[in-house]
């Protein structure tokens, strides 16, 4: 697998866990914010983890813009 590819199926993989979770304190804004993430993440998911297309995108090469954003998106590391 290339080291690009695994970095980014890591980086999807901690994006999912991160939309599903909750803390004491937490917004209803990022609630959403991570929910409306977490719902792109499932409908642009990889085919499979060793020559993924975008399961959205009609086959286009993963990860999609959308899928990116996503993950940018739900992370606190990027916002």
């Amino acid at each position: 697998m290339n080291p690009d590819l695994a970095e980014q199926l890591a980086e999807y993989d901690r994006a999912v866990a991160l939309s599903r979770e909750t803390y004491k304190g937490m917004t209803s804004d990022e609630r959403h914010a991570r929910s409306f993430a977490g719902g792109q993440l499932t409908e642009h998911a990889p085919s499979n983890r060793t020559d993924p297309t975008c399961t959205g995108c009609d086959g286009a090469p993963w990860p999609c813009t959308t899928a990116q954003g996503a993950m940018k998106y739900v992370d606190p590391r990027w916002n």
